[in-house]
């Protein structure tokens, strides 16, 4: 899956409550697609970088 940086609309982190080890990222885009993405290598790192990412790209209008 390719999200341009321009169609990110929110980053949110998320984890099993009975595994907290298993965590996800949520990306919502601008039109409204939702995509979930688990088994990262570095979770934190991947957070990290897509939360600067949308925090360049400006706040989301509609």
């Amino acid at each position: 899956v390719i999200v341009l940086h321009e169609r990110l609309a929110t980053v949110t982190p998320s984890s099993n409550r009975l595994n907290p080890t298993e965590k996800y990222i949520q990306i919502t885009t601008r039109d409204g697609h939702e995509f979930w993405f688990m088994g990262f290598v570095s979770y934190d790192k991947a957070l990290h970088s897509l939360t600067e990412i949308l925090q360049r790209s400006g706040p989301f209008r509609t």
